[in-house]
């Protein structure tokens, strides 16, 4: 008897077990979908489904007969694209689902510190009541780095909330400047302009570490860094180091160096950042289009279709 091709779930994509072999299966794919390292066979899996687990060449190294990496995720740092080109594996992203979820998220942190909300809910909580007046969002500069697809999201918010924006890309956009926003030169001038400075970059080797001690230096002791995009494009050293000395005036921090947080980060002992689990991406609407283009981009494989492909075998 003719052993099935497999799937291989080295994660979940977002939904439950029923739920995503339901939609595999209502698509029309003709494998083994398969979750448990143990009920694998190697030498069967041809495509391997992951979010965020590492994937190095060792890992990938297991399954002689690979075909594709179908990451359910925006970022694909995780996969060792060197590994895939050289033994002609695809690999495909989700580029865009979570795109309202995160920009959603940016502009709550941002409300959060000038607002104070966290403090305000923990001060009702324990009887109190006075608390000093926040900051309105109106009328202040907010940078935006990165305007790929998230970072314009993010842009149209912030103007129709009546902030000025200014932008840093390597990739320039006329519809950014259409709407109104501005590009400066350096990403150190977009720092020091800005009141508020929202993270919207991808994570690679070009960009790792790129908000270092000198742009982190040249804020306004009274701008705000919001980062809902990935934890190592900031040095966090430093960045804790700047809210501990109050030469900025607080933090809105979903993503860290090291995921959970660990008990001992010096985040944990500051006053002035809002902290939340690495949830930009994560709402109901937003897995469940993770889902459904994971899907497709397995079934547009199987079909020779390249789009969302960022590496990897060519159809």
């Amino acid at each position: 008897m003719k052993t099935q091709k497999q799937i291989f779930f080295l994660e979940n994509p977002g939904l439950s077990r029923a739920l995503v072999t339901r939609a595999f299966k209502d698509g029309g794919i003709p494998h083994g979908l398969i979750w448990d390292p143990g009920e694998t066979d190697p030498e069967q899996v041809e495509y391997l489904v992951t979010v965020k687990e590492p994937l190095p060449s060792s890992g990938l190294e297991r399954y002689p007969n690979l075909k594709m990496v179908a990451v359910a995720f925006t970022g694909y740092d995780s996969v060792d694209l060197d590994h895939c080109r050289n033994h002609n594996i695809a690999v495909y992203n989700v580029p865009a689902y979570s795109t309202n979820a995160v920009v959603e998220l940016a502009l709550g942190l941002t409300l959060s510190l000038l607002r104070e909300i966290p403090l305000a809910s923990d001060l009702v909580h324990s009887g109190g009541w006075d608390l000093r007046p926040g900051l309105e969002l109106n009328g202040r500069t907010v940078g935006i780095v990165g305007t790929g697809t998230i970072g314009m999201a993010a842009a149209r918010v912030f103007k129709a909330f009546g902030c000025g924006v200014i932008g840093w890309s390597r990739s320039q956009k006329a519809e950014f400047t259409a709407m109104g926003g501005s590009y400066v030169p350096e990403l150190t001038q977009l720092f020091s302009q800005a009141d508020i400075v929202s993270v919207h970059l991808p994570l690679n080797e070009g960009t790792r570490g790129i908000i270092s001690a000198k742009e982190l230096g040249a804020m306004k002791d009274t701008a705000f860094l919001v980062n809902t995009a990935r934890g190592p494009l900031v040095d966090e050293k430093e960045l804790i180091k700047i809210l501990k000395g109050n030469k900025i005036a607080g933090a809105g921090l979903d993503v860290f160096h090291r995921e959970p947080l660990e008990a001992d980060s010096g985040l944990l002992a500051l006053d002035n950042v809002v902290l939340t689990p690495h949830i930009a991406f994560k709402t109901e609407e937003a897995i469940a289009r993770r889902v459904q283009v994971t899907l497709g981009n397995i079934k547009g494989f199987m079909d020779h279709n390249d789009e969302n492909r960022v590496d990897g075998a060519k159809g």
